[in-house]
Order: structure tokens, then C-alpha cells, then sequence
């Protein structure tokens, strides 16, 4: 089964920075268990990162580190042409901003990517399960609630990153 994890610009926010032991714990449980986090464009951009230029990493990021070590991976770019991740992004968008009473113009895009992502690479057989690592809990529960209404039950899982989830994060949260 292949897994593909999925992370949003507030885990690495939440880390405090490549100096920070919660940064470094999740840098050596991801290398310990071989795998990257991979992040959509938007995320990407939120960091700091220049999607205009050839190759990633680019820009001026915080966290070039991942991107040079490859626990870090900018994921391809959303196929908006699929009408599973623009239809999946849409109700992403509407479901964050019933659950934070807030309206969906103004629901960050990057949120929605992140279910949209997930989407797209459940619906490309690039992953047989998506763990979705983030801070914003409306997002994880849209991502856990409308990929299940679209084909995929039991192929997502959210994960909330909190402090003491990175304080005590090891390589067996990936295995």
C-alpha cells in the first residue's frame, strides 16, 4: 500500500523554525522512515517559495533544508481540469466556511489545495491512503468528511499537528 503524506504551511509554522527541536524531531522521525511530505503549490507560496522560477526548491524559503534533504517535496500541480479535484476544492472551500462561520471568499486557497491534493493523488493512483498533516483542524475534518463522498472511504486520514505531537513525533507515525 502506498501511503502519501501531506503537509500544510502551519505544521512547519508550528515547528518554530530549522533551529527548533520540534523542526529537527520532525526532520529525523521523516528521514528515520524514509518518506517526504509533500506540499501543494499554495503552501509552497505561503513559505516563501517562488513557483515562477524552473525548479524547486526556489525563492527565498526558511526551510531549505527539507527541500535539499527531500522530506520536503513540492507536489505537482493541481489538475484543475479533473473535475474530482476543482469539484473536491469547491466543497472544500464551502465546508470550512460553514464550520468557522466565515465566508468562502475568504478561505484561504491553500486550505482547499491541501484536499484537493489529497484527491488528486488518491484519484491518480499515485497512493492507496493520504495522511494529511496540519494545524487547521476545518481542513483536515472537510478533507476526512468529502473524500469518503467521493469514492474514497478508509483512503484518508487527518492528522492535527499540535506541539506535543511534534515534541514527540517519531519514525513510527510513518511506518
Amino acid at each position: 500500500m502506498t501511503t502519501v503524506y501531506i503537509a500544510d504551511t502551519g505544521v512547519f509554522v508550528r515547528c518554530g523554525g530549522p533551529d527548533k527541536d520540534k523542526f529537527q524531531q520532525l526532520r529525523r522521525a521523516l528521514r528515520q522512515a524514509g518518506i517526504s511530505l509533500r506540499i501543494p503549490q499554495r503552501v509552497y507560496e505561503e513559505l516563501g517559495g517562488d513557483p515562477a522560477t524552473d525548479e524547486y526548491p526556489s525563492g527565498n524559503i526558511p526551510y531549505p533544508d527539507g527541500f535539499e534533504e527531500g522530506w520536503i517535496i513540492v507536489a505537482d500541480k493541481l489538475d484543475y481540469a479533473n473535475p474530482l479535484v476543482s469539484t473536491v476544492m469547491d466543497e472544500a472551500r464551502r465546508f470550512i466556511a460553514n464550520e468557522t462561520d466565515r465566508d468562502e471568499d475568504i478561505t484561504e486557497k491553500a486550505d482547499t489545495a491541501l484536499v484537493g491534493l489529497a484527491a488528486q493523488v488518491l484519484d491518480t493512483g499515485k497512493a492507496d491512503h493520504v495522511v494529511l498533516l496540519t494545524t487547521d483542524k476545518p481542513a483536515g475534518r472537510a478533507a476526512e468528511t468529502l473524500l469518503p463522498q467521493h469514492g474514497f472511504s478508509d483512503r484518508i486520514e487527518f492528522r492535527y499537528v499540535s506541539v506535543e505531537y511534534l515534541e514527540t513525533i517519531t519514525a513510527d507515525e510513518f511506518r
